[in-house]
């Protein structure tokens, strides 16, 4: 799709609607989230949109649109931005009708999280940077945390020195949906995590004494690490452990929630750490540890690992189901 100019009209609404996310403390890659799908809502209308002219069948059209081009869930994100959008324009009576009631969002299928470590896997890439070193103690450091906590790139990136509590805990400010939680760090992420602030941040830290970012960058002057950095870095020590998989910063996530359900916490407690809005979010991490019951089954089962008796050598009666009569 060619990248044509905005109208006056619609640029203006845009801008007073991503005004409005700012006030109510969105992140911003939110806020790139929803710009970037109205920008193309704008662009499929053509150089002459106009917001009032648009209809439920506009969106209705705009959506068979885009499922002709991208998966269910771009598309779901792509629908819920114009909701938001058209909602903020009912509300500020720029509409009388929002065009998007009544206009069902597609079906979501089920994903399961892809590249999921195994804890050995998890280990090794921990264990890949070299801590002899001041940017293999940082590294390291911000590795057991995404571990530990499962919290994202963007909110590991915002993390600053007073969001961390050495005692065990982190505190995510402006989550996902503008929500701020505090999740728990685990023993050996909070050593890993004083280290790096004893021995490396303090000296980094020294011509920048106001400067709050949790993670500086190991290049003079140290500032902030940017979040692409950060991906960079994931995806490095995955490959120097030898890993034959993609490992970006959101496969730590999955790997933090899967095993922690894997080795039975509760799913509300699951939901909690992750931020997720909704259990329904958090309960593909109940499917995901399938796989590894059934491993276990068949290792610890006393009978799963009998030889079954095979189909073809039974009697042709005992093949077909068996109907329980009453006497």
């Amino acid at each position: 799709m060619n990248d044509i100019p905005l109208t006056p009209q619609c640029a203006e609404h845009l801008a007073a609607f991503t005004e409005r996310l700012k006030v109510l403390r969105y992140s911003p890659a939110t806020l790139a989230c929803r710009e970037q799908s109205l920008r193309r809502f704008f662009q499929w209308l053509g150089e002459k949109a106009d917001v009032r002219d648009v209809t439920k069948q506009t969106v209705r059209d705009y959506q068979e649109y885009l499922l002709g081009r991208y998966t269910t869930h771009t598309v779901h994100v792509q629908i819920i931005s114009l909701r938001r959008f058209f909602e903020h324009l009912e509300a500020t009576d720029a509409l009388l009708v929002n065009p998007c009631e009544g206009v069902p969002l597609p079906k979501l299928e089920d994903r399961l999280p892809r590249n999921v470590l195994t804890p050995g896997e998890a280990r090794r890439i921990i264990d890949a940077p070299d801590t002899k070193t001041t940017k293999g103690i940082r590294d390291r450091a911000i590795l057991e945390t995404f571990y530990s906590t499962g919290i994202r790139l963007e909110e590991m990136s915002r993390l600053t020195v007073h969001d961390v509590d050495l005692s065990g805990y982190v505190r995510v400010n402006r989550g996902k949906g503008a929500k701020d939680r505090v999740v728990p760090l685990g023993v050996k992420a909070a050593e890993c995590v004083r280290e790096y602030l004893e021995r490396v941040r303090i000296e980094w830290a020294k011509d920048n004494p106001d400067e709050r970012a949790l993670w500086l960058s190991w290049r003079w002057p140290h500032q902030p690490i940017l979040k692409q950095v950060i991906a960079v870095m994931a995806r490095h020590y995955a490959k120097a452990a030898g890993l034959p998989k993609s490992v970006s910063p959101h496969v730590w996530r999955h790997t933090c929630a899967t095993h922690l359900v894997s080795n039975g916490a509760n799913i509300a407690y699951a939901q909690l750490l992750l931020g997720h809005r909704t259990l329904r979010t958090t309960q593909i991490y109940t499917r995901v540890s399938v796989p590894e019951v059934k491993v276990t089954h068949a290792q610890a089962h006393p009978r799963a690992n009998e030889t079954a008796t095979p189909l073809e050598s039974l009697p042709v009666k005992m093949r077909a189901p068996y109907h329980y009569k009453q006497p």
